[in-house]
């Protein structure tokens, strides 16, 4: 046993004091006479007894009361195994991502259960105890010592955070020192969910054999939620007037079915559609709405739909814009009617113009979006100097070669292409890996055994490409260089006696997709809020430009920089929230954008008890606690860190005894 305060030792002292009161009995004997003594001698000697017997009694009552008095003010406690129960700095984590909002009963979030958990450790320890508070923000509170009242301001302003950290990022932030912090020992806490999604690579802790570490997570009664995982347009183009089908990715990450959940679209705050769904636990499912209706140039739009008790993903915002048509010029040797004027006849999508190279109009290469070499055997010293040019201002090159490419002019656009055995033969050409980003929403299923076509191709090069597709023998078919500006190659003219990819049902979306992507204002309808930089192309840029990202009730500056026609902007996380932003400059709006939360936060399901205990178990130094009530984590903290503590015990009999005191002069 060991005490807290052993200085009231001390007054072990004052149980001399009813010794001498006992010793020293002052009071003054009265004589009193009587007739006979002879009959009283036997009642003398009993009530002699009877008295010394009862002041015995009363003594020893009296010295335990003081005992137990003293030893409460000295607040005894069995020990722990905690070396250092009396630690001058405590550190706290808390989680409070927006999966923090699910509730762990009825009627309280994980949040507010883990701030009561804060609150708990603040009175556990002595006033003079000073704190180290952390949050995902990482905000500069963090990086000094705060005492008690501080941290419990601090608590009344903390509100659910946007992003997400991964616990050994969060923990290693948390030990680490300022020039305010000692290297002393300290006590650690750890309160979060523990959420599979975010959680990160938890063999990348690092605890310090000196330090106590106390981990309290969070169980949520209930894992039913469902989300929009992500929408998409069937054309990827959305033009005036023309049918397009908006369709949406929605996921239920619990474990109920979700049954009739409806569904609303709206468009600029308009009710647009709506439509009743039943999700599977687990699965995902696609939801179809025609856009067959006047929209206007930039559409704010939202999926919202009701589902308890996680709301913080209830709502999904994009923007939809009305696209102009892409610019697309071809440059090409002959008359003929090549497969590139048939896959871009599609005059609604494509401003498409054709042009011999014997008679080019320089000055539209620098207004178009995509150009397009088809079958030139050789490439002219200025028509070069202009796609160059074209390039490097951010414009996007395809060159398609012709029968008998002249490889030393092809160099002086790509200096990286060899020549190939003009004897080899036809190859077939690889699956493409679909999880390339190029390839998105191309294919509605993965078909390995899908039919390729094949192809014999004039060259081929090396270099830091990427390719997006090859040949079974390893050689690259077609392959993207991207730098200011993106340059797409194919090793083989579009000739049946070469290849077979224009006739294949491959070529259209393929060739879609490069148009895509040349296309110089497009932007994506939506961005996630955890992204660290986005890449906006806009016209006219300017060095001195300064753009803000304005919602309805604030207005921020993120760090940016302008390269050529495009602007980085660095996500400012800490502050955004989803919704819709203005983007401006010089009060000019250039743009809107929708943010939305990462979808890894919709993901409820969490680490074990079990799994919990096994990741710590190389720990000695590590007590983990199995509660979602603040008192028992109260307790279980004392009992952990300070030991079982005995001073109530010791009020407890203190009280008896001056009870029994009472009833010992009162009935003796």
């Amino acid at each position: 046993m060991k005490f807290l305060y052993p200085e009231f030792l001390f007054g072990l002292f004052l149980l001399s004091i009813p010794i001498i009161i006992h010793l020293f009995n002052f009071r003054k004997s009265k004589r009193i006479y009587f007739s006979s003594i002879r009959f009283l001698e036997n009642i003398k000697k009993t009530t002699s007894q009877k008295l010394k017997l009862k002041h015995l009694l009363i003594l020893l009552t009296r010295l335990l009361f003081l005992l137990f008095l003293v030893l409460a003010f000295a607040q005894p406690y069995l020990p722990s195994a905690d070396k250092n129960p009396q630690t001058e700095s405590v550190y706290i984590y808390l989680d409070n991502s927006y999966s923090m909002s699910n509730r762990v009963d009825g009627t309280i979030t994980s949040l507010n259960l883990g701030m009561d958990y804060v609150n708990k450790i603040l009175n556990l320890y002595p006033e003079n105890t000073t704190y180290k508070f952390l949050t995902n923000e990482f905000a500069s509170f963090s990086n000094t010592l705060k005492s008690k009242t501080e941290i419990e301001e601090l608590l009344t302003e903390l509100r659910l955070s946007t992003i997400s950290r991964t616990l050994p990022e969060a923990f290693a932030r948390l030990k680490s020192h300022t020039l305010l912090q000692s290297d002393k020992p300290k006590d650690l806490f750890i309160i979060s969910d523990f959420q599979e999604s975010t959680v990160g690579n938890l063999e990348q802790f690092e605890i310090d054999s000196t330090d106590q570490v106390f981990v309290a997570p969070l169980f949520f009664n209930d894992t039913k939620n469902v989300f929009v995982d992500s929408m998409y347009l069937s054309n990827p183009f959305l033009v005036a007037s023309e049918k397009n089908q908006l369709n949406v990715v929605i996921h239920n990450a619990g474990f109920e079915d979700a049954i009739d959940l409806p569904i609303k679209l709206f468009i600029n705050e308009i009710q647009s559609a709506s439509s009743m769904l039943s999700i599977p636990a687990g699965s995902s499912t696609t939801l179809d709405f025609e856009l067959n209706y006047n929209l206007g140039k930039v559409n704010k739009c939202r999926i919202s739909f009701e589902d308890y008790p996680v709301t913080f993903d209830n709502d999904f915002y994009f923007v939809l814009v009305l696209e102009n048509k892409i610019n697309i010029l071809e440059i090409k040797p002959a008359e003929d009617i090549s497969p590139i004027e048939q896959v871009y006849g599609n005059t609604t999508l494509f401003n498409f113009q054709s042009q011999l190279v014997s008679n080019i109009d320089y000055s539209l290469i620098q207004q178009v979006d995509l150009v397009i070499l088809d079958g030139l055997n050789d490439i002219d010293r200025s028509l070069i100097e202009a796609l160059n040019d074209f390039v490097d201002q951010g414009g996007t090159l395809c060159i398609m070669p012709g029968k008998n490419p002249n490889l030393e002019s092809y160099r002086t656009i790509l200096t990286s292409i060899v020549p190939v055995n003009n004897d080899t033969v036809k190859l077939e050409i690889s699956m493409p890996d679909l999880s390339d980003p190029f390839y998105e929403n191309i294919f509605e299923s993965n078909n390995e055994q899908m039919d390729m076509p094949d192809a014999r191709p004039v060259f081929n090069w090396r270099g830091q490409q990427m390719d997006m597709l090859t040949l079974k023998n390893g050689l690259s078919f077609m392959s993207a260089f991207r730098g200011t500006g993106t340059k797409f190659i194919l090793a083989t003219p579009l000739e049946d006696q070469f290849t077979s990819f224009h006739r294949h049902a491959l070529f259209v979306p393929v060739m879609y997709r490069m148009a895509s992507m040349s296309k110089k204002s497009i932007e994506k309808p939506y961005y996630e809020i955890n992204e660290p930089t986005i890449t906006l192309r806009l016209d006219s840029l300017r060095k001195q430009d300064i753009f803000s990202l304005a919602d309805q009730e604030t207005e921020l500056i993120p760090n940016q920089r302008i390269s050529t026609n495009e602007l980085i902007l660095e996500v400012p996380r800490n502050t955004l929230t989803p919704g819709f932003y203005d983007l401006k400059h010089d009060e000019k709006k250039d743009a809107i954008l929708a943010f939305n939360l990462e979808k890894a936060e919709s993901y409820l399901e969490q680490m074990t008890q079990d799994e919990i205990n096994a990741l710590f178990s190389s720990f000695k130094n590590v007590t983990i606690f199995n509660t979602n009530d603040a008192d028992n984590f109260s307790n279980e903290v004392k009992k952990n860190k300070f030991g079982v503590p005995l001073w109530k015990y010791a009020i407890i009999l203190s009280l008896l005894f001056l009870l029994a005191e009472v009833l010992l002069i009162r009935l003796l």
